[in-house]
Order: C-alpha cells, then structure tokens, then sequence
C-alpha cells in the first residue's frame, strides 16, 4: 500500500468550530493584553480562521484525512514544495519512518510551528489511512479502547456579566457536565481592579455550579509570575482543578516557579510540539496537567509519546480542544481521563452558515459523555459543501 498522492485543501472554519469566531468578539485575557491597543478583544490581532484538510491516497484508493489550523494559509506550501517529496511512494504504514524521516528534514525551519503542524495533518492521515485499510477505528490501532466513553467539559464561560455566566453554568450542569472551564477578563495591564474581577469571575461560577463541579479558568498566556503568584492566592479558596496557561510556553521557569508558589494544579501544553518539547516541561517539573494538541504537535505518532511520557511522570493528558482524532486519542490512551467540548452557550447564538461542520460524522457529546463508533480509520467524511 503506497502513497500516490497528497493534496491540501482549505476551509474557511476553525478547527475550533464555533468558538474561533465567537472568541474574536467576547473578553478575555491574551498574551496582547500588555499593549492598551489590543487589550479589548482577541479581534483586534487574531488572523482569519481557516484550516488545511490533507488528504492521502494510496495504490490500492484508500484516502486519509488529516487537519490542522492553517489561517495564515502556510501547509500548502510546506506540504506540497517539501513533504511531499518524502512522502509519494513510500509505504503508507510506515508511521514512525515517515514522522521521523518529516521532523529531521524540516529541522531548518522547523522543530515547532507551521511545520510540525504541516506534519500532525500529514500524520493524522496516515493513521486514518491505516484504519481504514485494516477495517479498524483508529481507537483501535492505538490499543483501545481503554474506555468505553469519555468524559467531556464544557469550556466556555466567557465573561459577560455575572447573570448571563451564572445561567450558562448552571446550564451546563443541567446538561450533565462534571466540569466546566472558564476564561479570565484580565490580566498585569488591568491591575488591582482587574485582579478583583478574576477573582469575582470565578467566585459567581461556583456559586452557581456549587462545591461538586469542577472548575479550570483559562489564562491564555497573558500573565506573568508576580501577578499570577498574587492571583493564585486569592483563587485558591475556590477548590479549582487547574489554571490554564498562565505563561507563554517559553517561560518553563515562570511556570515551575508558579506550582511550587500554590496548590492549584497547573496546565498548559497546548501550544508545545513533540516529545522533546514535553520532555522539557516534565524535566522542570513545570505543569501538572499536558495539554498537547495532536494538529499542532505531532499527530497520532507523537502524542503517543508524550502521554507515554506524561504516564512515566505521573502526569494527566487532557488533550487541547475538541475534535475527533482527540476522542480516538483519549479511547486509546489510559491516562486521558477527559477531553474539551466547546458547546453553545444559552445566552448565544451564531448563524446557521457559520456552524456548518467540516466533518460528516464526527460524534457529538450526550450528557457529559463522547464515544466513537467503531467505523474504520477517523470515521468522518469531509463536508464538500464547505469546499463548493
């Protein structure tokens, strides 16, 4: 079974669905936040969404499909002016030779970013492809299912104001969600009065939710230690499961420094590519939680080896966002308790247009809960009306 062909194709969504557009308009803190100009919203400096569908075909016309987040329009031109090359006419079930072959050549400008995400697509295809070859859900490939479903948390909560928060938590508990996560409003640039804000953020949550749901707030890169320590301690009466991100992801040291500072369980991860970038974050002891993203940071090949890792340490995986390969991930992965679900507030709403699915079949959450069906490979078509 050869690879014939890799092609790419853009759609004009997120492979964060919904959220990606909705998020460019609400508040919430960023690593802008220290500029005044882009304080308001993640609008003011985000790039358009869009994402790069790869697909593989093989001698005997199986296709693959695999995806990442390509808003600046960049795969394409890794993909087909490089990869390829590598690719066309080698064993498709060579996932291991074909990832380390990939990550070696594009060590000149590559290691993390654009190229490793070229590479997760690319990856993820190839799994699909072997799937679907082998009449075997990907789950499946990977040694699962560990679990027969798997828990998902609501990540939303935006702040908005303290009634319309209070009505969407109390909604997702309706629903059957055990956990939720949050955003933060602020960050250093706001000062005191911004610290006051978080802190009633995350107190009107609870109050609504009350002391047996869990709790993450998501700081999106955009704090600094000194802030974070201070913020830390007026949080940590609210039993949180963890803080998200508080750091760039370059600054290991602020990060280590922090979890020694409170007993909130730090994450982050979802902005770190390969095992040598979580070997990194596991050697300075410097999260609780790993939060890779299989279309940023290596695909199938390598997130095995990071929860391998993660496992080793002692450390949970909880993958980054929602999406399908995500399920099968967590399915096959024994130290993945849950994934990220990014559901429609009740206080929300978007155009029909702008919810199209990319994917056909791509299963959906029920009472708190995700499973897989056991189609061969992903189990998901493209949408081809997005692409008309």
């Amino acid at each position: 079974m050869k690879i014939t062909d890799v092609r790419v194709r853009h759609a004009p969504r997120s492979i964060w669905g919904h959220l990606a557009e909705r998020e460019k308009t609400l508040p919430l803190v960023t690593p802008l936040d220290i500029y005044p100009e882009y304080q308001e919203t993640r609008g003011s400096w985000f790039w358009d969404s869009a994402m790069a569908v790869v697909e593989i075909e093989t001698s005997d016309g199986v296709v693959g499909l695999g995806w990442c987040e390509d808003g600046v329009g960049a795969v394409e031109g890794v993909v087909q002016r490089h990869l390829r090359n590598l690719l066309v006419g080698a064993p498709a079930y060579e996932t291991e030779g074909l990832w380390d072959r990939m990550y070696r050549a594009t060590l000149p400008y590559g290691r993390k970013g654009i190229a490793l995400q070229a590479i997760s697509a690319i990856d993820i295809a190839l799994w699909d492809v072997c799937g679907k070859a082998t009449d075997s859900a990907v789950y499946e490939l990977l040694g699962g299912p560990v679990h027969p479903d798997v828990p998902v948390y609501a990540s939303a909560l935006h702040p908005v104001g303290a009634e319309l928060v209070a009505q969407e938590a109390k909604a997702y508990v309706a629903e059957g969600y055990q956990a939720m996560k949050a955003r933060f409003p602020y960050g250093p640039g706001s000062g005191v009065e911004g610290m006051a804000a978080n802190e009633d953020h995350v107190a009107n949550i609870r109050d609504a939710v009350g002391p047996d749901i869990e709790i993450m707030i998501d700081a999106y890169m955009g704090w600094d230690f000194n802030y974070a320590k201070k913020m830390c301690r007026r949080l940590e009466p609210y039993n949180l499961a963890w803080i998200e991100e508080p750091f760039v992801p370059d600054d290991l040291t602020s990060y280590a420094k922090l979890r020694r500072e409170t007993n909130i369980p730090i994450s982050g991860g979802e902005h770190e590519y390969t095992r040598y970038g979580f070997a990194d974050i596991i050697e300075r002891e410097a999260m609780d939680i790993l939060q890779p993203d299989l279309r940023r940071c290596g695909g199938f090949t390598e997130g095995q080896k990071i929860a391998a890792l993660a496992q080793a340490a002692g450390l949970t995986v909880i993958p980054h966002a929602y999406g399908v390969a995500h399920i099968h991930y967590a399915l096959g992965t024994a130290n993945i308790p849950m994934v990220e679900y990014f559901p429609m507030p009740v206080w929300d709403s978007m155009p029909e247009s702008e919810t199209v699915p990319v994917f056909l079949g791509e299963p959906q959450p029920s009472g708190g809960r995700v499973s897989a069906e056991p189609r061969p490979g992903l189990g998901v078509e493209i949408n081809e009306a997005l692409f008309a």
